[in-house]
């Protein structure tokens, strides 16, 4: 590893031990089975110290009065495991989840989360549920738990899912879409981002850290995607999406690495090619959405001692000492529509 890739964990440490608060799951209710102990892993936009934050949708449950739309196996644990790992391995500080959502409660749900995004901060949304595409006219769309057949009047367009997205992107700085639905592929545009992370390091890091992003990962491009992976209790796409997640060992990971990973994972193992690419009409500004892995272990070091599993790397060859966290602060609990609790994996 170079020297400039030491800095870069060194530097990530600082942030992450310097961003430690007690932080709120934004539930109907506090969430519980915190895996650190006593204060929960928080942290902030590597290089412009914003808020992570995540709107989570899983939708299982249809109602259709015509039969069209049949129950769903997977989305709900989907969303449920996605938004647990967000908060306790990613630091994520602003978590709703919403299960078995219908059309109003999605639109409120990405308002209200428009609304709360500041100018630094890194937003995903991810929906897990049933897509559609009109094939006359190539339009896409989100099916919700209340659609009436096909109906698309019952039904959340593209149109309207880029718009919300969107207002976030021009708020945020970082905005990261994640569709695990059926020809959720029309909603991006193809594109590309610049060098590799090992390329340049920190400079890297820092460079699209600071531009905005506007980015898309989806299940599948114009065709079905299948709903239980090897009895998994997850869709293909959201299986090797978790994987990647919980077995990454970098401390910062970002969605160009990310997506490529779980696309040649899909693709070597289902019938089914993942997408990514650019938000249309979003802003992208070829930045990126990073992670920031606060699970990466800290060797030697007694459990109770440990308020963030991050490593700290010495900087020319002497050890650094992780400043103390601050007090916590009291946890925030918004309400949100039809929000449950996220259960401890």
């Amino acid at each position: 590893m170079g020297k400039s890739c030491f800095k870069a964990i060194g530097r990530v440490a600082g942030i992450l031990c310097c961003g430690v608060l007690l932080s709120s799951m934004t539930v109907m209710e506090a969430s519980a089975g915190i895996q650190l102990q006593p204060v929960e892993k928080v942290v902030e936009t590597p290089f412009v110290e914003g808020r992570y934050r995540a709107l989570v949708v899983g939708n299982n449950d249809y109602a259709d009065p015509k039969g069209h739309w049949p129950v769903l196996k997977t989305a709900v644990t989907d969303a449920r495991a996605v938004a647990e790992l967000l908060k306790t391995n990613y630091g994520f500080s602003d978590v709703v989840l919403l299960e078995n959502a219908t059309r109003r409660e999605i639109l409120r749900a990405l308002s209200d989360l428009g609304h709360r995004v500041m100018s630094n901060d890194s937003v995903l949304v991810y929906y897990a549920g049933h897509g559609f595409v009109d094939t006359e006219t190539q339009k896409g769309y989100w099916v919700p738990v209340d659609a009436e057949g096909v109906d698309q009047t019952t039904f959340l367009h593209n149109s309207t899912i880029r718009d919300e997205l969107g207002t976030i992107a021009a708020r945020g700085r970082h905005t990261l879409l994640i569709s695990d639905s059926c020809f959720s592929g029309t909603l991006l545009r193809s594109g590309t981002r610049g060098a590799a992370p090992d390329a340049e390091g920190e400079r890297y890091f820092e460079k699209v850290a600071q531009k905005k992003s506007a980015q898309i990962m989806t299940a599948g491009g114009m065709e079905f995607v299948d709903d239980d992976y090897q009895a998994s209790g997850h869709s293909p796409f959201t299986y090797f999406l978790l994987n990647e997640l919980k077995h990454n060992d970098r401390p910062l990971l970002t969605v160009s690495e990310l997506s490529g990973n779980v696309e040649r994972a899909v693709a070597n193992n289902v019938p089914q090619v993942p997408e990514s690419g650019v938000l249309q009409g979003a802003g992208d500004e070829l930045g990126e959405f990073i992670f920031i892995n606060v699970d990466v272990s800290v060797s030697g070091v007694p459990a109770d001692k440990v308020k963030v599993k991050v490593n700290v790397t010495p900087v020319d060859g002497q050890p650094q000492a992780a400043p103390a966290a601050p007090v916590p602060a009291t946890p925030e609990i918004r309400q949100a529509p039809k929000a449950f609790p996220v259960p401890t994996i």
